[in-house]
């Protein structure tokens, strides 16, 4: 079977640049760190969610950054600001009973918008270029996704039945996931059940949206374990001494 093809690397002019904002969602229970918050974990010093704040800080197709968290972090998140100078963030607020429901917070801060990037608050690696690739969907496309191809071989299991998935067709999905703003914040205002989806795509997909997929990064993983944290925390030292 031929593999999936990944949609045509966007190419960004600098001056027609008119950025798009990032709702950077920060309000997970962290129910696999074995008690520890991810989010405020510090790698060489500087807090996960600090990272990922910073990544779109430093990107010019970024307009602004809104973060979603929980309550009891909202000081927090206005600390790191403060401390790392985040001057394109303009709102935290608290997040919902579920993912989708705290990008739906996100969503109504802002007040006029084309196209809209949501990003996993633990992704601090996702980088420039991704950023502006993205960014350029969100302005072009309904929905787009970047991605990579799933090296394993997959095993479906349903009721001890055992099937084994087309890996050519296999897909691991990231974010930054891009998003038509209009059309994404009126799917989920009118949402009775966000917690049936499983990431901003899949709710534009049962509207009959196609989603367009982009090529991600392998270094730009999710933080979801302690496994995680320490493989992070070896990319930023690569050997060398890092407190």
């Amino acid at each position: 079977m031929p593999e999936t093809k990944f949609a045509i690397e966007y190419s960004i002019d600098n001056t027609e640049n008119r950025g798009v904002p990032v709702i950077i969602v920060a309000a997970g229970s962290s129910s696999r760190m074995g008690g520890i918050n991810k989010m405020f974990s510090l790698l060489c010093g500087i807090p996960v969610v600090a990272r990922t704040m910073l990544a779109f800080e430093r990107s010019s197709f970024i307009s602004e950054i809104i973060v979603v968290t929980k309550e009891e972090n909202i000081a927090d998140i206005q600390h790191i600001k403060n401390n790392y100078m985040i001057s394109k963030m303009s709102n935290v607020v608290k997040g919902g009973s579920d993912r989708l429901s705290s990008v739906l917070c996100g969503l109504d801060c802002i007040k006029e918008a084309k196209g809209v990037l949501v990003h996993d608050g633990a992704r601090p690696f996702v980088s420039d270029v991704l950023i502006e690739k993205m960014a350029k969907a969100a302005l072009t496309e309904d929905c787009a996704v970047c991605g990579i191809r799933v090296k394993d071989t997959v095993k479906i299991e349903d009721d001890g039945t055992v099937t084994t998935a087309d890996r050519s067709k296999l897909i691991a999905v990231q974010t930054p996931q891009a998003l038509n703003f209009g059309i994404y914040k009126k799917l989920l205002t009118e949402c009775e059940d966000k917690s049936v989806f499983t990431d901003d795509a899949s709710v534009m997909e049962a509207a009959g949206y196609n989603t367009v997929i982009i090529e991600g990064e392998e270094s730009n993983f999710k933080i979801t374990t302690p496994y995680d944290l320490k493989l992070a925390h070896f990319i930023l030292t690569e050997g060398e001494k890092c407190e």
